[in-house]
């Protein structure tokens, strides 16, 4: 489990996350939130379903998981399988910062399409 000074710092890092990738001529795919889960963070869109406004549709954009014995964290994607995968070109990294930013980059369109 993430500790208070832990997970204050990532939230703070992964802010960048949360904002809107497009201008605002470009129509949302739903509001960005994550969610702490342990060491694990997760970060994904909600928006109303198109055929029930009332219900909310979730749909997982990244995973980071902080491994403390070693100091890394582990980056993952969302796969159509409907499973989390390491995400390959960049699998852990020592400061969450170089994850945020391979992840808002997305050269491969793994997490943002």
């Amino acid at each position: 489990m993430l500790n208070d000074i832990e997970r204050k710092r990532a939230e703070k890092t992964i802010a960048r996350l949360l904002r809107p990738r497009h201008g605002t001529h470009v129509k949302s795919g739903g509001t960005i939130l994550y969610r702490v889960m342990g060491q694990a963070i997760e970060i994904y869109s909600a928006r109303p379903a198109y055929d029930d406004p009332g219900e909310i549709i979730e749909i997982p954009i990244v995973k980071v998981r902080y491994v403390r014995t070693r100091q890394v964290w582990q980056l993952f994607w969302f796969r159509a399988s409907g499973k989390w995968q390491g995400y390959e070109p960049m699998r852990e990294a020592g400061d969450l910062a170089e994850l945020v930013d391979e992840v808002w980059r997305d050269p491969y369109y793994c997490f943002w399409g």
